[in-house]
Formats: structure tokens, sequence, C-alpha cells
């Protein structure tokens, strides 16, 4: 175990050297939550006047879109966003942990070390989702409660933490997810011989994946705790056998080198 830390420790390190990327991290952040937290504000003043209320029902009536639908694709789309940026965060830094070894030499040393490739799996792994874990307990967790006191989005208070589901997503399907995306991350990054190939094999997976990502932890919500449960525990063994995959190629490769 204490193995396994000091590799998570070194990756958290390598992600510190570039702060460039936690600064993009925090910033995507940053604007969804001033751009929907701005959006849900007006909406808040806005049900507060009558008369602004029917003129707004009356525009949106025209288009033939309820206020309440509305606000009901405008809750998901949040959602879905702030929960989504975790395992999209952790698999472009797990995207690169394995190919910058190799190419950095240092691979043939850490598979030396007093421990198991799966385990030297997991620390990068864990290391990757470090600081975005972080970042999202921090921003998802102040901002769904903030904005979920709101009046106006007291019907879609669910999907704002209003609903013991939610801290099951927010808590255990979210991070559950960024395991299961950083593991393929990972094995991404060891199956590629360039940073330009492994980001455009991780931008494409991780793309496709977070489309029923968000669906699962946000949509999903209303159906309740179980439903969460059961797709954490599908991610956390779809994450080990990828990590067990991943080992094996990592083998494979130094073998061959």
């Amino acid at each position: 175990m204490r193995q396994l830390l000091r590799i998570a420790r070194t990756e958290v390190l390598e992600h510190r050297r570039q702060p460039w990327m936690i600064f993009i991290l925090v910033a995507s952040y940053t604007l969804w939550v001033l751009i929907f937290g701005a959006f849900f504000l007006i909406l808040d003043w806005i049900a507060t006047q009558p008369e602004v209320l029917q003129a707004l029902n009356q525009q949106l009536g025209g288009f033939g879109v309820q206020l309440d639908a509305f606000m009901k694709l405008a809750t998901s789309t949040f959602g879905s966003l702030m929960f989504t940026n975790l395992p999209l965060f952790v698999a472009f830094m797990s995207g690169t942990s394995v190919l910058h070894d190799r190419e950095s030499g240092t691979m043939p040393f850490l598979m030396l070390a007093p421990l198991t490739r799966r385990r030297l799996l997991m620390g990068k792994l864990a290391g990757a989702m470090a600081i975005p874990l972080v970042l999202h307990l921090l921003f998802v967790g102040s901002s769904s409660l903030v904005l979920g006191r709101l009046s106006s989005l007291a019907p879609h208070a669910h999907k704002l933490g209003a609903a013991p589901a939610w801290w099951v997503a927010y808590l255990v399907g979210a991070p559950a997810s960024a395991a299961f995306v950083g593991a393929l991350g990972t094995v991404i990054s060891a199956l590629s011989r360039d940073i330009r190939t492994s980001m455009q094999y991780t931008s494409f997976f991780i793309g496709l994946l977070s489309l029923g990502i968000g669906f699962v932890l946000v949509d999903g919500i209303s159906r309740g705790m179980s439903l969460q449960l059961g797709y954490a525990a599908a991610c956390a063994i779809a994450t080990a056998l990828t990590l067990l995959f991943g080992a094996w190629l990592i083998s494979k490769d130094v073998t061959v080198t």
C-alpha cells in the first residue's frame, strides 16, 4: 500500500508541475457555475414578477415549449456538465501516464518496484484522480447546494442535492465513473506510441462514454439509490478488469522492449 501511495503522489506532483492544466480545470468548473448560476438566478427573479413571468411563458409558448420543461432541461444540462467534468479530466490526466514513463525511460525501473503491475496502474489512476476529485467535491457540491435552494428550482431540486440518490451519484457514482474512464485512459496510454494518438483515442472514447455517464448520474437520480449503487458497482468491476488488461499490456511492452 505504501508503494501504491508513493506512485500516486508522484503522479500528483507531475500534474502540479503543469499549472495551466489545473487552471483549465478550475476555469471550466467556474465558467459553468457562473453561466448557469446567473441564468437560474435571473429565472428565480422572473418567478417573482408576474408580468415578466407571463411574458416569458408566452414567448416560450410561441416555440411550443413550456417553462417547466425548459427548467427541467436546464437543470439536467447543468448536472450533466458538472458530473461529467470529473471523468473527462481524469481521462486526460491518465491518458499520458504510461506513455510518459515509456518515453522518459522510467518504465523498466517502475516494473522492478516491489509491487504488482496492477497496483502500479492503480497508483497511477489514484494520482490522476486526486486533483480532479477535489475540484469535483468542491465545485459540484457547493454550487448544487446553493442553487438547489432557489424557489424556482424546487420542482427539480432532486437533481441539485435534495435527494439521497443525488448524494450517491455525487460521492460514489461520479468517482466510480472517473475510475473506469481513468483506467481506460491508462490502457490507451499503454497502447499508444505518441501523445497525439493517445489524446485522439482518449477524446473519442471518453466523449462517447460521457453521454451515458451524464444520463445515468443525473436523469437516473429520479429512479432512486438502487440504480446509482448498481451503476457504481458496474463501474468498479469494469475498472478492475480494465486495470488487469492494462497490467498485461505493460508487461508485454517491457518484455518486447
